[in-house]
């Protein structure tokens, strides 16, 4: 017994010393270890998924300013993706450096409060004590906003046959420094059309200028004009495109800018004011009136009986400082407006729309207040501006909203009530003016309703 297992103890040592030569050093080859690496992904805030599958990784990343994003760190084994709820089993810890900040996770959101370049690294240690580190940067883009600056908006005084030229100026703001940009220049005689009209394009730094007769012969309905008493007016605007290094185009407007050009041989100052009643359902029932007022509170022209959405047209003496005021004399919610404008010579001037504004809350009250109790009740509703919008009536007894049928000026909504309730009705005019928060108590005796009120909502119920 002892002979036999003195020699099975013999050949397992063989078998083990065999065993350690065949594992040396000097068998290993370094292609037979896996290898881990990592990658630094930024993706979308609403992205969901491996970063891997849609986009790629980088050493530059480009977002824009206040854009959410997230952060993620991606493992690879022998440069094969593992996905991210498998990946904590390959190192023992890690952490990014954003900037100042530490973060101690393997992916995280961030928005970039401030553009420019950052720094962002991850440093990952392994499960066998092995340090990876990465690095990348986050171009943070600059908001780009491009400011028309000359002719001024709604500049009247250029000469139509533009023997000198006119220059068309403006200012690109938010090219960063790894962004290319190029600026394209659009002019129309029809504001619809403006940007189907490019004129061409230029260095974003640079101005260009308009060379030729900006006075047009024929309007849009192919009539001949005649520039003693109109005028031509242009509309431009700029597109401002830019690139970053990775080919990536952002595309900006400016708004759009109009001038136009003198009178020929007339001397006077033609005036043009649309005007409009704000969220008017039936303009055609307006009224406006009104009057032109020179500086020194002469009346130099009035104006009646024109409907809402229209333009009043006057020709002027020229002069600084003249009021308009329009007033609505039927729908008399909407009150009245003005403004100051300057009347140069040989200028015709077509200024924004004067609006109108109703800031009048609807009313209501009951058209009976004893009614038969199978009846139902009736309320007006009163508004003499914008009207009342039916879909904002709400009618409410007790905690029931109730069926509303709205006619006109008559609202009518069910009894359902049994013995004393309270009614709350909402309303609101198409301006959004809300009418008046109260309530009206409600008592049948057996065939007769009686209504009392409005009570306000703060009153003890």
């Amino acid at each position: 017994m002892r002979f036999q297992f003195y020699s099975l103890s013999v050949f397992f040592s063989i078998v083990i010393f065999l065993l350690m030569i065949s594992c040396s050093d000097a068998e290993i080859h370094s292609s037979d270890t896996p290898e881990l690496s990592q990658s630094i992904f930024i993706v979308p805030e609403n992205y969901f998924g491996e970063p891997y599958n849609q986009y790629s990784s980088s050493e530059n990343f480009y977002v824009d300013l206040n854009e959410k994003i997230r952060v993620c760190g991606i493992y690879a084994i022998d440069n094969k993706y593992i996905p991210t709820d498998q990946s904590a089993s390959f190192y023992n810890s890690n952490k990014w450096h954003l900037d100042n900040e530490e973060i101690n996770t393997n992916s995280f959101y961030y928005t970039f409060s401030k553009p420019g370049i950052h720094k962002i690294s991850l440093e990952t240690i392994g499960i066998l004590e092995d340090t990876l580190v990465s690095h990348a940067n986050v171009y943070v883009n600059t908001p780009v906003t491009v400011a028309l600056q000359s002719p001024a908006n709604h500049y009247n005084q250029v000469n139509g046959e533009n023997a000198a030229g006119l220059e068309l100026s403006w200012k690109v703001f938010g090219i960063d420094p790894w962004e290319s940009s190029v600026c394209i220049v659009y002019a129309s005689y029809y504001k619809e059309t403006i940007w189907e009209r490019a004129l061409g394009e230029t260095d974003c730094s640079e101005s260009v200028e308009l060379i030729g007769r900006l006075n047009l012969d024929i309007d849009e309905n192919g009539k001949e004009v005649n520039h003693t008493t109109d005028n031509s007016t242009i509309y431009w605007g700029v597109r401002a495109i830019t690139k970053n290094e990775r080919g990536n185009i952002e595309q900006n407007f400016s708004d759009v800018f109009s001038f136009s050009t003198i009178l020929e041989n007339n001397d006077k100052a033609i005036i043009e004011v649309p005007v409009a009643c704000m969220h008017s359902q039936y303009p055609e029932k307006s009224q406006l009136k009104g009057a032109f007022i020179s500086s020194t509170g002469d009346t130099l022209a009035k104006f009646s009986k024109i409907n809402a959405n229209s333009v009043i047209r006057k020709t002027l003496p020229p002069q600084s400082n003249v009021k308009i005021v329009v007033c609505d004399s039927v729908l008399t919610e909407y009150g009245c407006n003005s403004m100051t404008i300057n009347l140069p010579s040989s200028t015709k001037t077509t200024t924004d729309t004067l609006f109108l504004q109703d800031k009048i809350k609807p009313n209501m009250v009951p058209s009976a207040t004893e009614l038969p109790t199978s009846s139902l009740i009736n309320f007006f509703i009163l508004d003499n501006g914008s009207g009342v919008n039916a879909s904002k009536i709400t009618a409410i007894m007790n905690d029931d909203t109730l069926t509303t049928y709205f006619d006109e000026y008559t609202l009518s909504i069910p009894n359902t009530c049994k013995k004393e309730c309270n009614l709350s009705i909402y309303a609101e005019d198409y301006a959004k003016n809300k009418a008046p928060e109260v309530y009206w108590k409600i008592k049948v005796n057996k065939t007769i309703t009686t209504i009392d009120g409005p009570y306000a909502k703060t009153e003890d119920k």
